[in-house]
């Protein structure tokens, strides 16, 4: 019974320490040194390579390509079903601005 007991506690200790370890930024959900988020804010004019980031595309996207991601990202983020007016308008902007390179 007392051996149920510590090896409860063990795994008490175990899980919060790698919850404060997580918290802290010592280890990484997706491992040790992979950080996949960018960090930053917006630029004042956009460039193409932010708007690429905004999308999840490609430098050499195809139109359909940046037609398919920016219609899912706003589905996911327009601001008629509860998404924020300002990250919209900077979708629309990231989609206007490689739409209009391409052609």
């Amino acid at each position: 019974m007392s051996s149920m007991i510590m090896l409860g506690a063990g795994l008490t200790a175990i899980g919060l320490g790698g919850r404060f370890l997580i918290r802290k930024g010592g280890i990484n959900a997706l491992g040790a040194g992979m950080n996949l988020a960018y960090k930053g804010g917006f630029e004042k004019q956009m460039s193409k390579s932010e708007a690429c980031k905004i999308l999840s595309v490609p430098m050499t996207a195809t139109p359909n390509k940046i037609r398919e991601h920016h219609r899912r990202l706003m589905i996911a983020n327009h601001p008629d079903k509860g998404g924020s007016p300002y990250i919209a308008s900077k979708i629309n902007e990231a989609k206007d601005l490689l739409d209009a390179k391409k052609r």
